[in-house]
């Protein structure tokens, strides 16, 4: 009997399917791989979008919308020196009427006295409105600038504007939430856990005694915190109070952020402090009137001054160190006590209580200085601040100095008011209640311009019974033209310095958060909401000035202003005529001649007047009534935009320079170990097929075992040593010896087959979470279609005309690889199956490989024992 060598024909298919399987594997695998580069390169590329919307926000939005603000204010400055000029027009008209009767005689030529008044008015009335023309310009002027950037604004943030503004906030979410959700598959957590404990205890817990019930309350409140609300932190207090002194310390603090209930707490604290930080950074560095920059830092000193005290005391000594303007240090005196009377200022720390502290410790005589300037009324109404609030403002400081020694000395010592017989408080409100009455006294009403009867009349006639600065007195319009002081260079530098340093630690707070927590945002964090905030403010003031500046407003208001000058002396001349023979009358009634005495008006005015007043009364009015709340609105929007600012800058810090690395790193990672997986399992197989070829007769095929020499008995130590490793090897030296150690193997070899199996389970959980991924981009067009990408990016430059790159804006969504949905959806419907059935396919064959290996086996052993008994031969 002889033994022929043949291919093993089955093996050999078995061997190309179960690579071909592996490829497939490796393939779909390598496909993933890229898909996560990918979503690197996209994260980076919407980062570079955030930071270019941020450099938008910051260095054009802001910047015209403080522009407006400005402008508007001059405007009313210059709309009070018309009215005011209108007012002494009607006074002088009036006061010329009246010289002018006091020389008519009865006896007189009626016709001839009226010719010549009407000569006198009419150079009067002329004269006037010639002085009046500069004051129109300088008004119209004065309007020009910000009409016209509110009419670009009203073109530019049309609803349809607004919607793209919505939409682009919601696809900034659900970009994120994707890459978040990426990130959490592969990225490590809870880095910096001890950082991240130390700077959210000392949030809770200002006074450094235990964090309190009350404390936890309000912070929940101060920063939503949903989780903490309501009957939570009695809970937690209750439950982590080990010593049971009714407070938490930093020990029990470290176990409580743990606990089930409260998931993410510690990186949800410290990103809602980081985002409203953040919001007043952006605020502090496109801030240019001193108001603004006072309101910014007490702002700034109300979230940080219950955490870092050591920022609290630096802050408050350049307050008083001279460095800085007295008059910016009582401006912040001044907010201090406005944020006392904010029903949002939720902190549990007495900010000016805090503040007076520090600054009277560090320079007592500064302090007192700014206190003294408070009490100034002019100054206090040259600053936009509302007088009949000076008196409570300036005894609120004296409260919070007089709760410390060092606070009362200063008083005594430095003080310009003295107690005469009362306290501080008591003192210096009297003074400043004495200054409050004697400065409204000073900038009463404008009617006292029309001390003459025939004044008074041609204002109740021409402009309806109120001066035409009566607005002028209006506590709003007040605050509106005085409230813009220009932060001088040294007060901005300041500003400037800060908001680096807000940068800088919201920076480290978002990076600690995302190190420990591995995503760049908290669940329920949304930039749409922001941009929806942003829009309503910004949309506020638009409304309010559609009809001014919208299609037609400036052009209206142009015409309606010349007509003013044109018509005006003419309507004046007018009325004064008709005064005049009403004037002739009342002195003939008095002469005796009853018939005169019944005489009233001879002429009917709403048909004979012009309207040119109506430039004053009703366009002028309006404006005064309009633009104060303009600019109210105005600095709320600019306050929206910082804070959106703020936010879109921390998507841009972790998205465009965190993610990618990070997503690069695992891709290579990731494709280093299917790679290797495909290697390890092709020498697999492979060796499977060289038994099934050797098994065969190949390469040598099985032999029959040697004839067994005679051996003399070990003798010495080295050949006992020598013995004893013969015989441990002779399973793997000897083919008739290997068939023990042959199913050694092929049992690992079913546990590596298993282990294969486990895989392929493992490629369809991948596949599942692909698929997840590309059916929460199922709807999001703007991430998967280049052309809607395209078209909102274009949409998004007209609102933002320097947001953009160097690129064309139609390439941008291809340049930077924006479509973050396309690259997970090509991913998912093609090379995922494909993953998934080589997987299984390749466990499932590999398997029979082993089988197929195993009956070879069987095969060979029993052809080498028919060989040692002779019964076949080789050829």
């Amino acid at each position: 009997m002889e033994s022929n060598m043949g291919v093993p024909r089955c093996t050999c298919c078995l061997f190309i399917a179960t690579v071909a399987c592996h490829i497939m594997v490796l393939v779909g695998n390598l496909s993933t791989a890229k898909m996560l580069n990918g979503l690197g390169r996209s994260a980076s590329g919407w980062g570079s979008v955030a930071s270019s919307i941020t450099h938008a926000l910051d260095n054009e939005l802001t910047p015209a919308m403080h522009n407006v603000t400005q402008w508007l204010t001059t405007a009313v400055d210059v709309i009070d020196e018309l009215e005011e000029g209108v007012d002494n027009l009607l006074t002088l008209t009036g006061s010329t009427i009246d010289s002018t009767m006091k020389s008519y005689a009865p006896t007189e030529n009626e016709t001839i006295f009226k010719a010549k008044a009407h000569v006198q008015v009419e150079q009067v009335a002329k004269a006037a409105i010639k002085k009046i023309e500069p004051l129109t310009d300088k008004v119209m002027d004065a309007l020009r600038p910000p009409l016209a950037q509110v009419e670009q604004w009203l073109g530019s943030f049309s609803p349809k504007i607004q919607d793209t503004l919505e939409e682009f906030g919601t696809v900034a979410d659900r970009a994120q939430k994707l890459v978040d959700q990426v990130m959490t598959k592969v990225n490590s957590a809870g880095g910096m856990e001890e950082e991240m404990l130390w700077d959210t205890y000392h949030i809770f817990d200002p006074y450094d005694d235990g964090i309190q019930l009350r404390e936890f309350k309000q912070v929940a409140n101060q920063y939503g915190i949903s989780a903490l609300q309501g009957k939570k932190a009695d809970q937690l207090l209750q439950k982590y109070d080990e010593s049971g002194d009714g407070s938490i310390q930093i020990s029990e603090y470290a176990q409580m952020v743990f606990d089930p209930s409260v998931p993410g707490m510690m990186t949800t604290i410290l990103r809602s402090y980081s985002k409203k930080l953040s919001a007043v950074g952006s605020t502090l560095r496109s801030s240019q009137m001193r108001a603004e920059v006072a309101e910014s830092l007490v702002d700034y000193l109300t979230i940080v001054c219950g955490k870092n005290l050591t920022k609290v005391e630096w802050v408050t000594g350049k307050l008083v160190s001279g460095e800085l303007p007295q008059e910016f240090t009582a401006d912040v005196f001044y907010q201090l006590y406005m944020k006392t009377l904010d029903p949002n200022n939720l902190s549990p720390v007495d900010v000016g209580s805090l503040v007076m502290n520090y600054t009277v410790k560090a320079n007592p005589k500064n302090t007192i200085a700014a206190l003294d300037m408070l009490a100034d009324t002019t100054f206090f109404a040259n600053e936009g601040f509302d007088i009949t609030v000076e008196d409570e403002t300036v005894v609120q400081v004296i409260g919070w100095l007089s709760m410390s020694r060092i606070g009362e000395a200063a008083l005594k010592s430095f003080a310009k008011i003295q107690p005469q017989g009362e306290n501080f408080a008591d003192a210096y409100n009297r003074v400043v209640l004495q200054r409050e009455a004697k400065y409204t006294k000073l900038t009463g009403d404008a009617g006292g311009h029309y001390h003459s009867q025939a004044a008074q009349s041609l204002r109740d006639i021409l402009l309806g019974g109120s001066s035409a600065a009566s607005s002028s007195g209006d506590p709003d319009a007040l605050q509106a033209s005085s409230g813009a002081q220009p932060a001088k260079p040294e007060t901005l530098r300041f500003a400037e310095e800060l908001a680096n340093n807000v940068s800088s630690s919201v920076k480290d707070f978002n990076e600690q958060s995302y190190a420990y927590s591995g995503t760049s945002s908290n669940p329920l964090d949304s930039t749409c909401n922001s941009i929806n905030g942003m829009i309503k403010k910004t949309q506020s003031f638009l409304t309010l000035m559609n009809d001014i500046a919208g299609p037609g407003g400036q052009d209206f208001l142009k015409r309606q202003s010349m007509q003013f000058l044109n018509n005006t002396a003419q309507d004046i001349v007018l009325v004064s005529d008709e005064l005049v023979n009403k004037g002739i009358q009342t002195v003939k009634c008095a002469a005796g001649q009853k018939d005169a005495c019944s005489v009233g008006w001879q002429v009917d005015f709403p048909m004979k007047l012009t309207g040119g007043m109506t430039f004053i009364t009703s366009n002028m009015k309006d404006l005064q009534g309009v633009l104060p709340q303009v600019v109210k609105n105005l600095k709320l929007a600019k306050k929206e935009v910082g804070a959106v600012s703020g936010i879109i800058s921390s998507i841009s810090q972790i998205l465009g320079l965190k993610a990618p690395p990070v997503l690069l790193q695992i891709s290579k990672m990731y494709k280093t170990v299917w790679v290797l997986y495909f290697i390890f399992f092709f020498l697999f197989s492979v060796t499977m097929l060289f038994y099934a070829f050797w098994s065969n007769g190949w390469f040598g095929g099985p032999q029959a075992a040697s004839a067994s020499s005679s051996s003399e008995p070990p003798q010495s130590f080295g050949e006992r040593m020598g013995s004893c490793f013969r015989s441990c090897t002779a399973c793997i030296g000897s083919c008739t010896s290997g068939h023990l150690c042959f199913w050694s193997l092929l049992l690992l070899a079913q546990v590596i087959v298993l282990v294969l199996f486990l895989v392929s389970l493992l490629i369809c959980i991948l596949a599942g979470v692909q698929a997840f991924l590309g059916a929460g981009c199922s709807k999001i067009y703007l991430l998967g279609d280049g052309e809607v990408c395209s078209a909102v990016l274009g949409i998004f430059q007209i609102f933002l005309k320097t947001f953009g790159f160097f690129e064309p804006i139609e390439e941008t969504c291809f340049h930077r690889e924006l479509l973050t949905c396309k690259i997970i959806r090509d991913t998912t419907t093609h090379q995922a199956i494909v993953a998934i059935v080589g997987g299984l396919l390749a466990s499932v064959l590999s398997f029979q490989m082993l089988i197929d290996s195993a009956t070879k086996h069987e095969r060979a052993r029993c052809i080498r024992a028919l060989q040692e008994e002779g019964l076949l031969k080789r050829d």
